[in-house]
């Protein structure tokens, strides 16, 4: 019994030490793996070839480039005055023939009802009755006057000659406009084509953007039958505070997105700035698509949030990779030299401007210039 006691003892240590061995052997490896860079960063950095290369860094220098200060505003998607269309009757009728539905396409000069009326045949009617007059009536002027010129006729009969031609070819021109009104065109209206029902047109090319009427109602003159929009020249609205509108112009670029779709950049030129503020201390500015072909996926009222760009100025940038960021500001690895072993580096302290999606400005400050070699990429990895 002992002896066995004493074997379960001996072998238990001596798994233990294999366990401790073998976990102190893995540590070993792992350091061995590391990739440490000498020096500190207050006496300087030294970074070997091998290092840069595993790191996968990058070396760079400053560049010349634009920046501006972006405004951020809201606004929304709205067509223009000449866009939007509201059709109505210059005489009253009934509804017939309308096929329409909210947001279907429609052409300029097609069908969109008819409209029907007794009073359509009594114009064409009284239209015919006067444009046949007129030749008889015109021949009698013509003829009085020659006779009262002669001093053969009297006066009189001159002068109410006159009047009923006169009076006859005002009634035909009124008729003749009246029928223009309601499509009807006169110089192929005969009294074997009149008709009871006129067709109503669409004046531009677009989307039924409403409907007010349906078949077999009375639409009374005047009254709004349909609306219709054209997407051809959408803009975008935008309401700036007033402290920023003299900030404005024309010209400036204006980049704008949906909420639900931030991803989704769509571009557009300020070309009209307001100049009046409304009740909530807003100017409108106006802004054109800079690519019509993106109406196509826009609505009208859709909201959008935008960045107007300000005027822009040039500066020396650097990837913003290239900057780390510390709780005493920002800083950048700049190479002070390069020997067999690798490159010697040093941090210096900069001062950051504007930025873009992936650049940032530089302001002067000593020993950074256009040929400084600064640690573009992978720098985070050394402080």
């Amino acid at each position: 019994m002992e002896a066995n006691t004493t074997k379960k003892i001996s072998g238990l240590i001596t798994l233990a030490l294999g366990l401790i061995l073998i976990n102190c052997t893995g540590k070993e490896a792992d350091t061995s793996e590391a990739i440490e860079v000498a020096g500190s960063p207050e006496t300087g950095l030294t970074l070997t070839q091998a290092q840069f290369e595993t790191m996968q860094m990058e070396w760079g220098s400053p560049v010349m480039e634009e920046f501006s200060e972006d405004l951020k505003v809201q606004g929304m998607i709205k067509v223009p005055i000449e866009g939007m269309q509201t059709i109505s009757a210059y005489f009253g009728g009934y509804v017939s023939g309308m096929r329409l539905l909210e947001g279907q396409a429609v052409r300029k000069g097609e069908v969109l009802f008819y409209l029907e009326n007794p009073e359509f045949i009594r114009l064409q009617q009284d239209y015919l009755d006067s444009k046949s007059q007129l030749a008889y009536l015109k021949a009698d002027f013509e003829r009085q006057k020659t006779l009262y010129s002669e001093q053969i006729a009297a006066q009189k009969n001159y002068l109410k000659a006159e009047a009923d031609y006169q009076s006859t070819l005002a009634k035909a021109e009124s008729l003749k406009k009246q029928l223009a009104m309601i499509n009807i065109n006169v110089e192929e209206l005969k009294p074997e084509s009149i008709k009871s029902r006129v067709p109503v047109f669409s004046p531009i090319s677009g989307f039924v953007e409403s409907i007010h009427v349906v078949p077999g109602a009375f639409l009374p003159a005047s009254e709004k039958a349909v609306s219709i929009i054209s997407k051809s020249h959408l803009h975008v609205e935008l309401s700036v505070f007033e402290k920023d509108a003299i900030r404005i112009k024309k010209g400036q670029k204006v980049s704008f997105y949906l909420p639900d779709m931030p991803s989704k950049k769509y571009m557009a030129v300020v070309f009209v700035v307001g100049q009046s503020i409304n009740e909530q201390r807003f100017v409108n500015v106006h802004a054109e698509l800079a690519d019509e072909s993106q109406a196509a996926e826009l609505v009208p009222g859709m909201f959008v949030d935008a960045n107007i760009g300000m005027d822009p100025q040039q500066g020396w940038s650097l990837p913003s990779n290239a900057l780390i960021e510390t709780e005493d500001g920002y800083y950048v690895l700049v190479q002070k030299s390069k020997t067999d072993k690798g490159f010697e580096l040093e941090k210096i302290l900069v001062k950051v401007g504007r930025q873009t999606a992936d650049r940032t400005e530089i302001l002067p400050v000593d020993g950074i210039k256009e040929s400084t070699v600064i640690l573009v990429k992978g720098g985070f990895n050394l402080l």
